[in-house]
């Protein structure tokens, strides 16, 4: 068998096989006669029809039967000969054979793209935003605290602004007729808040349970009329925010002072956790964006196949040229990051021990002994195991990765990331 490997380019290949015909006439031949002992035609018992009739009314066939068998194994063994392990499956061509020549055939396919990184150590430099809690933080987080334990009292003298309308909404066609299959039943809204503000609210003033009212709401494409019948007006009565509500609201506290200071906590710590994950993002543009890397085609198709059967699984209509027009990019961004990040594990000789897993397993059972049982359980599942290997991995490697980076860290307070969030 002779081989001819070509690059096409970074990640695709193309292989010339051609294997002779001495190393294939005895295997022609078998399955020459097998075909042979099963043909029958008229005037010739089955099996006794001569050669060389067969060879005229079935050799094609018995040619092409072989060399579609046949390539199969002699690629297998080419890529095993070649140490060559390809991501998709080959396209086969100029695939030629007959009896007493050769069989030849080319395939292309496509392979994980050789990976030639920079010296890297000290060399990355990232620059990440760490937001502080502030006051208005807490103060936001206690009032939800007080709507989530708030009492409801039913209004009987009219609708006011801050007053909750359950109703039944009815969109109108442009004559003001009922539009058929287009009401909806027992919906709530917040006068004040959301689209039923400023003159969208006055509507709705001073109504009260049987009332009918007909509002005009802007929508994607054009305004659309409700006719909405008020069923019932709401008010919300917020518990006072002393030490009794800090104590319903977290039992390990003894007053509000303890509770603010645990929210204060709690809101830091998933600040960090944003600021942490910054750093990473940061540290993985370092490589994607440095590194010289052509992203292989079929990965790209496989990651665009999985966003298109998770769309159909949410039953999201979407158009195929517009999702692969919006989603290539950040298929190429992660593919590139699979890759490096493949490379930078094998180069930093990490991995992940039965051990460790288990020992994160115990670690989150002693924190929940309550949900021992469930826990285990979880974990016996191999998808879920091996989603946690995958999680504690990639915290290994930014460990490593974040000791080679110079990170420069920008504390800036929420109240700057509620005006950017404002001007959006």
């Amino acid at each position: 068998m002779k081989t001819d490997l070509k690059e096409i380019n970074s990640y695709t290949r193309q292989l010339d096989v051609t294997v002779e015909w001495d190393s294939i006439e005895n295997e022609y031949q078998a399955e020459f006669n097998k075909a042979r002992l099963k043909y029958n035609i008229p005037g010739f018992r089955k099996g006794k029809v001569p050669e060389k009739i067969v060879k005229k009314t079935l050799g094609p066939a018995i040619e092409a039967n072989f060399a579609e068998n046949s390539l199969n194994d002699y690629y297998r063994k080419a890529l095993k000969e070649l140490e060559i392990t390809p991501i998709n499956q080959a396209t086969i061509n100029n695939l030629n054979f007959q009896e007493g020549l050769d069989l030849s055939f080319t395939a292309q396919f496509e392979v994980e793209p050789d990976i030639q990184l920079p010296k890297y150590q000290k060399k990355i430099k990232v620059r990440a935003i760490r937001y502080m809690a502030e006051n208005e933080d807490i103060e936001q987080a206690l009032s939800q605290y007080q709507e989530q334990n708030a009492n409801i009292k039913t209004i009987e003298t009219g609708a006011k602004s801050g007053h909750f309308i359950r109703g039944d909404f009815q969109i109108l066609e442009a004559d003001g007729q009922p539009k058929k299959g287009s009401k909806l039943e027992n919906q709530y809204i917040r006068l004040g808040f959301g689209l039923f503000k400023d003159d969208k609210e006055k509507v709705f003033l001073g109504a009260k349970d049987g009332d009918e009212v007909t509002i005009t709401i802007p929508g994607k494409e054009r305004e659309v009329t409700y006719q909405v019948k008020v069923h019932r007006v709401e008010e919300q009565v917020l518990p006072e925010l002393d030490d009794e509500l800090a104590k319903t609201i977290n039992e390990n506290t003894n007053n509000l002072d303890d509770l603010r200071l645990i929210i204060k906590e709690q809101i830091q710590a998933s600040l960090d956790k944003d600021h942490k994950d910054a750093v990473q993002k940061e540290i993985i543009n370092h490589f994607v964006l440095n590194v010289k890397l052509d992203a292989p085609e079929s990965m790209i198709n496989r990651y665009l196949d999985h966003i298109k059967e998770d769309l159909e699984n949410r039953k999201q209509p979407f158009n195929e040229d517009e999702l692969k027009e919006n989603y290539k990019s950040q298929a190429e961004w992660n593919i590139k990051w699979y890759l490096l990040k493949d490379k930078l594990l094998s180069i930093e000789g990490l991995d992940m021990t039965d051990a460790e897993l288990d020992g994160k397993i115990s670690e989150m059972i002693s924190a929940n002994k309550e949900n021992e049982k469930q826990i285990k359980s979880f974990y016996r599942q191999a998808d879920n195991r091996k989603r946690m290997f995958d999680e504690m991995l990639n915290d290994k490697l930014f460990e490593k990765l974040t000791e080679y980076a110079s990170i420069k860290v920008v504390e800036q307070s929420t109240n700057e990331l509620r005006k950017q969030q404002a001007n959006k």
